[in-house]
């Protein structure tokens, strides 16, 4: 289920990867939905580790499931002073803000979909996301 690709890519960035868990197949959400909250998720946490020094970055994925409920943690570090925070909405720091800025939006979308609650947190030079659908 993970993105073999995406894990690929940011090892090939000098990232550390961490995965941890497994989903049952009695989960009730749809694997494109489930794939765009994964996709969208890692893609940010390789985007912030690719602006700190090598020997910090570091991506934490988590993901587990209790009979048909699914918890999903990304934690990865980053550099404080890229993000900029809004009453929990984060805008991107890309200078076409037009085309990007929408993956944690689209993840909330998501999340929302199925009555689920995502929160976004920052800790110890970490930024994190946890997710319970």
């Amino acid at each position: 289920m993970l993105n073999l690709t995406k894990v690929l890519e940011a090892e090939s960035k000098n990232i550390n990867v961490q995965f941890k868990g497994r989903v049952s197949d009695d989960v009730a959400i749809d694997m494109f939905d489930m794939c765009t909250i994964i996709s969208n998720l890692l893609n940010n946490a390789i985007e912030a580790c690719e602006k700190i020094q090598e020997d910090k970055r570091i991506i934490e994925f988590e993901i587990a499931s209790y009979n048909s409920q699914i918890f999903i943690s990304v934690c990865n570090s980053y550099d404080m002073e890229s993000i900029i925070n809004q009453k929990q909405k984060f805008i991107t720091t890309k200078e076409d803000k037009q085309n990007h800025g929408i993956g944690l939006e689209n993840v909330s979308r998501t999340v929302k979909k199925y009555d689920g609650d995502m929160r976004i947190s920052q800790e110890n030079e970490r930024f994190i996301v946890t997710i319970n659908i």
